[in-house]
């Protein structure tokens, strides 16, 4: 009987075990980079100065297990608004304000790594989304699967 007790005991702390493991693969793991970022085409590009680079930078939405880690983030002072493919963002263009704000963040994900100093012009064009309850909110996603997105040096 004892013996029984003591399979059943081990054979539950074992399927815990997995059961864990599982979870974190499929809710927790898939949210590093870049396997994860968002399948959409670019709608926003401007022009800013690069205030701040940061490496590995978590992004966390409204739900702790929602998270994304970008391989750079990049906070922009914006310059100019080049262009937007959506309605909510089109009174922007030629101004220097998304949303009354001058600042935006850039989550860049591409393999390679930009060489970017602070206070250098960069034009970029990517993904934006605005007040969500995900991680990418208020973000400007450059990544490979964002189409036709693009971080180049202002010369």
């Amino acid at each position: 009987m004892r013996k029984s007790v003591l399979l059943v005991a081990i054979a539950l702390v074992a399927m815990s075990a997995v059961t864990a493991f599982v979870v974190y693969q499929g809710f927790i793991g898939r949210h590093r980079y870049p396997q994860d970022a968002l399948r959409e085409a670019s709608n926003l590009s401007v022009r800013g100065i690069v205030t701040s680079i940061e490496q590995d930078h978590v992004t966390r939405g409204m739900v702790f297990s929602n998270y994304h880690i970008f391989r750079l983030y990049i906070q922009l002072n914006i310059t100019e608004v080049v262009w937007t493919d959506e309605g909510y963002l089109n009174s922007s263009i030629g101004g220097d304000e998304i949303f009354g704000s001058n600042s935006i963040g850039v989550g860049y994900d591409y393999s390679d790594s930009p060489q970017l100093a602070i206070g250098q012009e960069i034009e970029c064009k990517g993904f934006y989304l605005g007040v969500t309850d995900t991680s990418f909110s208020f973000v400007l996603t450059v990544a490979p699967s964002v189409s036709g997105s693009y971080l180049k040096p202002q010369v």
